[in-house]
């Protein structure tokens, strides 16, 4: 393993061409999370010149995120860790803000789509058009769902949906979830 040093004793090339659409939507869409670490590495780097994902955090959270309901605690790029907390108000929020800045056809493509793509290719699978677009959070007994629904009556909806420390099987609390958010669709 190696260590990548301080920017400052490396000669990188950054290279400024590249679509940022494809590279948020492969991270979303499959949940790399391998491109999540890294992108917050590179915001260490612009923000703190140094490669520091608790530099790009402080720099987060002070200067876009500092609005949410409730200070998150967040130690990592990939959600990964069992240390991230935030909670369902403030994903709300984070997704709100994003609904505001993104145009939303834009937003809606970086996302896994229930029963076409990702990792809900296989879930929210209706006859009617798709109408989930959400990102998954997956650690053993805890099966979170954040984003947008879309319902039957084209009503936009932005929602987080945490099931933590839960006994039963994930299947179990995913049909559940599935039945609750099918029912979201029908009725609003």
């Amino acid at each position: 393993m190696t260590l990548i040093p301080n920017k400052k004793e490396v000669n990188f090339k950054y290279i400024y061409n590249q679509n940022t659409d494809s590279i948020y939507k492969q991270m979303l869409t499959v949940s790399d999370n391998f491109i999540a670490e890294q992108l917050l590495l590179q915001v260490g780097v612009e923000v703190a010149d140094t490669y520091s994902v608790t530099a790009a955090i402080e720099y987060s959270l002070e200067n876009y995120l500092q609005d949410l309901p409730q200070k998150p605690r967040w130690v990592d790029g990939s959600g990964l860790s069992r240390y991230n907390l935030f909670t369902p108000e403030s994903l709300v929020k984070l997704l709100e803000k994003m609904y505001v800045e993104i145009p939303t056809q834009k937003l809606l493509n970086y996302f896994p789509v229930g029963g076409i793509s990702g990792t809900l290719k296989k879930l929210y699978i209706t006859n009617d058009k798709p109408y989930i677009y959400a990102k998954i959070g997956t650690l053993s007994n805890n099966h979170c769902l954040s984003d947008y629904i879309i319902t039957k009556k084209g009503t936009f909806l932005i929602f987080s949906y945490m099931n933590n420390h839960y006994r039963v099987s994930s299947k179990e609390v995913k049909a559940t979830m599935e039945k609750t958010l099918l029912q979201i669709y029908n009725t609003y």
